[in-house]
């Protein structure tokens, strides 16, 4: 929808509500001023976006947000697209003024709660799953969110051919000899153990190469031969990992280019500009995606908000 507006000569306003959102809305951004660029570039004079980045927990960004916003609207029109929002009363009390001030909003906004849309807005329900294959979809329907909380909306059917079952779910055990710590990412063992196996995924190998029984086109979308890069693993947890850990120097070791996302951070993993494996808090990756996801461990929510982000090679490392 932003692309259509961009289209229309309309500026969009990419809105992140808390630090969850941030790297979705900003890899949204990007997108649009690439859309931009390549309009420009066949004479085309489109709209333009703006990134505005809010905190849910400051209140006083609640008006920051409207006032932002309200004058931004020209001839009293105002579009706005707002990623990963949370059902907080920040979101539904910025909807509500603006409702009162602009007199021709309009609004998108995406959530993976069900219940957090304002009142009297129009829904709809997006559950096909369409980027994961089902070898991953599988492990990520089993997240509590869809089964007990009713929080998320169950998975529909794909509705295309599944061409593939995609590659098999890897598993690595934290235990055993060498092995120390309480989890795996204190683990220096466990560090090894990933790099070995993104080693034999042939991860920055130039050549024409299968990868687990499929073939990953790079993520720079060239006509090389398909490979992986470095950029197209995530490493995630469900806590803040140090740049310290056992995890980090078993990684370091073995020779992958591996760094620990900080707020610094966030432009170059959601534009994926660095070729180096990110290891971060799978809260702070919300909507972004990447071929080859490492969960460290199986903890609560780690099958909705880490494996989920897997478009093709899921490993789980496990007690």
């Amino acid at each position: 929808m932003a692309i259509q507006w961009l289209w229309c000569g309309h500026d969009v306003y990419v809105v992140s509500s808390w630090d969850r959102s941030h790297a979705a809305c900003t890899m949204l951004y990007h997108l649009l001023l690439q859309t931009v660029k390549t309009q420009q570039s066949a004479g085309v004079s489109p709209g333009q976006p703006h990134q505005l980045l809010y905190d849910v927990g400051n209140d006083k960004d609640v008006e920051k947000a409207v006032n932002d916003l309200s004058q931004a609207a020209r001839g009293g029109s105002l579009y706005v697209i707002a990623d990963e929002v949370i059902g907080s009363r920040f979101f539904r009390t910025v909807c509500d003024k603006l409702l009162t001030q602009v007199p021709d909003l309009h609004l998108w906004a995406a959530c993976c709660f069900h219940e957090n849309a304002p009142d009297c807005w129009q829904v709809e329900y997006l559950t096909r799953p369409l980027r994961s294959p089902p070898a991953v979809v599988r492990e990520v329907e089993q997240a509590d969110f869809i089964t007990d909380g009713n929080v998320v909306k169950p998975y529909s059917e794909r509705g295309v051919p599944d061409h593939t079952d995609g590659p098999p779910v890897t598993r690595l055990y934290h235990q055993g000899q060498g092995h120390s710590g309480r989890w795996p990412v204190d683990c220096v063992t466990c560090g090894r153990d990933v790099a070995s196996f993104l080693h034999s995924l042939r991860v920055d190998v130039t050549e024409n190469v299968a990868t687990t029984g499929t073939t990953v086109t790079s993520s720079n979308g060239g006509t090389s031969p398909s490979y992986l890069q470095w950029r197209d693993v995530l490493v995630l947890h469900w806590h803040y990992v140090s740049v310290d850990s056992g995890m980090m120097k078993g990684l370091n070791e073995a020779g992958i280019p591996v760094r620990v996302m900080n707020d610094d951070d966030i432009e170059d993993v959601a534009t994926a500009r660095s070729d180096v494996v990110w290891v971060t808090n799978g809260y702070r990756v919300c909507g972004l995606e990447r071929k080859v996801v490492v969960c460290l461990g199986e903890y609560a929510s780690s099958r909705y908000y880490s494996m989920s982000r897997c478009t093709s090679q899921l490993v789980i490392v496990t007690i």
